[in-house]
């Protein structure tokens, strides 16, 4: 019975471009790390999602980067085939903290509740952060349960 700690749309967002037949060469990546607040304190086991933002007609955009939040919100990120990093450029972000796991009869079982605002996770308050060249320790973010503004 293995913890799931995505929920279904964050795990499509991660997983989606490593089938879309993405190449490590053809998408540069950069260091990648930061921190995540709500109201001023830092969150604990949040999944943590990057996802590439096409460029012009592009198809592809290459492989989503991921990670977990530590006790102090810091988390690095890594491409689904594990290599560390985030491809340089635009990205949509998605941060949950939502958890479950599969009961014995097939139930579901939530283990950790959703403490992310919705807000944040789609729609015009939808996050994003540019990866530079040169990579990053400062994809910061400081929420409020209150939602975007």
């Amino acid at each position: 019975m293995a913890t799931k700690s995505f929920p279904a749309s964050i795990s499509a967002l991660v997983l989606l471009p490593m089938f879309a037949g993405c190449a490590g060469d053809d998408f540069p990546l950069a260091p990648v790390s930061g921190t995540l607040m709500l109201d001023g304190r830092p969150v604990a086991n949040a999944q943590v999602a990057f996802e590439p933002q096409r460029l012009g007609d592009a198809i592809n955009a290459g492989p989503g980067s991921y990670g977990t939040t530590n006790a102090q919100g810091q988390f690095e990120l890594r491409t689904a085939d594990g290599r560390a990093g985030a491809v340089i450029g635009a990205h949509a972000v998605i941060f949950s903290t939502y958890q479950a796991k599969q009961g014995e009869n097939f139930e579901m079982i939530v283990v950790a509740e959703e403490l992310i605002p919705q807000g944040y996770r789609t729609g015009p308050g939808r996050l994003t952060f540019t990866v530079p060249a040169e990579g990053t320790t400062h994809a910061d973010f400081q929420l409020s349960s209150t939602g975007p503004n």
